[in-house]
């Protein structure tokens, strides 16, 4: 008698597993394909809130923050000059690497002057410039401004003139590439 029921309870144990494994089967069936060409077709597939990048000038790669919301990136910058080389407008900056063991100082020509909206405050200018830099596998050259970023927790902001067509950004994750 204590055989059979141990043997009920097993089958009746084991078609709940079945059961179970059959429906996340058919729940996995069910979903909908991802549409063609969403993420496969960006070179840097799915990005998190937060990735590094490297400069060619450093060793070490610096935390940057996504931010879908910024229309140009921007990246910390000391020591901002402006001076006059061939007759154009160039700038001279430094950046630092948060630990401050490395630092590397810029001379390069001014792409355009932007106003920048801030909430809650006035607007500001900043100066942009192009720098090369490395993201995942792609190494790329876009316009970034120059800002103290010193009470920020992130030394680079990339916004979407980098991210536009290389990357769809999942805030839940950090540092996927």
């Amino acid at each position: 008698m204590k055989l059979i029921c141990l043997l009920s309870l097993l089958v009746g144990v084991f078609a709940v597993l079945i059961a179970a494994g059959c429906c996340r089967q058919m729940v996995e069936a069910e979903r909908p394909a991802a549409a063609p060409g969403v993420t496969t077709d960006l070179p840097l597939g799915i990005i998190g809130e937060t990735e590094v990048i490297h400069l060619p000038e450093f060793s070490a790669p610096f935390e940057a923050r996504i931010d879908t919301g910024a229309t140009t990136s921007s990246i910390d910058a000391r020591e901002i000059r402006t001076f006059e080389r061939d007759g154009k407008k160039w700038v001279s900056f430094v950046v630092e690497a948060r630990s401050g063991k490395a630092s590397h100082k810029y001379e390069l020509p001014v792409v355009r002057t932007v106003r920048i909206k801030r909430h809650n405050a006035e607007s500001i200018e900043r100066i942009s410039v192009m720098m090369t830099f490395r993201i995942g596998h792609l190494t790329l050259e876009r316009e970034f401004t120059l800002s103290d970023r010193a009470k920020f927790q992130y030394p680079v902001l990339i916004g979407r003139n980098v991210i536009n067509g290389l990357a769809a950004v999942d805030p839940s994750r950090r540092n996927v590439l």
